[in-house]
């Protein structure tokens, strides 16, 4: 995988396994990630409609417009996905600070 071939980041989706996506895609992510990241520290209200609404955009982007690498093949994570079943309470631990993508 090189940036030559339009893929610069891995992306692992627990449960999914990985996939390799652009620039554009991990931006598309991130800005999600900062909404979910939003959504997490209203302490006064957490609404988990919208938490999986946005848990499952980011997710089917990366799966839409990522290239799935083959399971047998063993790559360094550079962002990790926790997958659509999270509970609110396992992301609140996940999506803190930049979330789980740092600021680009």
């Amino acid at each position: 995988m090189t940036k030559s071939d339009g893929y610069s980041t891995v992306v692992r989706i627990m449960g999914q396994g990985q996939f390799k996506v652009s620039e554009d895609t991990v931006k598309k992510i991130n800005e999600v990630d900062d909404a979910i990241v939003q959504i997490l520290q209203n302490e006064s209200k957490t609404d988990d409609q919208e938490f999986r609404t946005k848990i499952t955009k980011i997710v089917q982007t990366i799966t839409s417009e990522g290239q799935k690498l083959d399971d047998k093949e063993l790559v360094e994570s550079d962002i990790i996905v926790s997958d659509t079943d999270t509970s609110i309470d396992e992301a609140k631990k996940v999506f803190q600070g930049e979330g789980i993508i740092p600021e680009l």
